[in-house]
């Protein structure tokens, strides 16, 4: 079951490219903008399977799949100030950690061969389920509090520094 759950966080890492349009505008940027974005995470996914499908033994990916599947989280790593180079560097890594679903694919080799079709029918029926819900999800709070918070809450946190009374270098509440 851990291994189908960590198939479907997958339905989570599109989530960066259902937010590409509004990020993109909250930099100033165009089309190209967008279409570099949204190729930031494939193309990291790309490199990632490749890399670690070299690199590592079978044991090895199932080791690394968790810190993988950490990594493929660019969200909540971005800042408001981040040129677009760095969000695409920040997208790209978290598209290489997508590498994890090598190693998450064990879930099949793990089955009785007469139990694997309809497994595999679940798992797939279930990360398009993740998919959807989790570009839903990202789309639904990117509307409430922007695309994505943490730039949001970078912007903020340089206004609340410079409304200090003390001045930038004084500890308080805010940090």
């Amino acid at each position: 079951m851990t291994l189908l759950l960590f198939g479907w966080l997958a339905g989570f890492y599109v989530v960066p490219e259902g937010l590409a349009a509004p990020y993109a505008r909250s930099l100033h940027g165009t089309a190209l903008t967008v279409g570099l974005l949204m190729a930031a995470v494939p193309l990291g996914m790309v490199i990632g399977a490749f890399v670690i499908s070299r690199i590592a033994a079978p044991s090895a990916r199932i080791r690394m799949m968790g810190w993988l599947a950490v990594l493929a989280r660019p969200a909540d790593r971005q800042r408001v100030e981040s040129p677009l180079w760095a969000g695409l560097v920040l997208w790209t890594l978290a598209g290489a950690g997508g590498a994890y679903q090598l190693a998450a694919a064990a879930f099949v080799q793990a089955l009785r061969p007469d139990t694997r079709a309809r497994a595999f029918g679940v798992a797939q029926s279930g990360l398009f389920a993740v998919q959807g819900l989790g570009i839903l999800a990202g789309g639904a709070m990117a509307q409430l509090i922007g695309a994505p918070l943490a730039m949001s809450w970078t912007h903020l946190r340089g206004r609340l520094i410079q409304a200090r009374p003390n001045g930038p270098e004084s500890p308080g509440p805010a940090d």
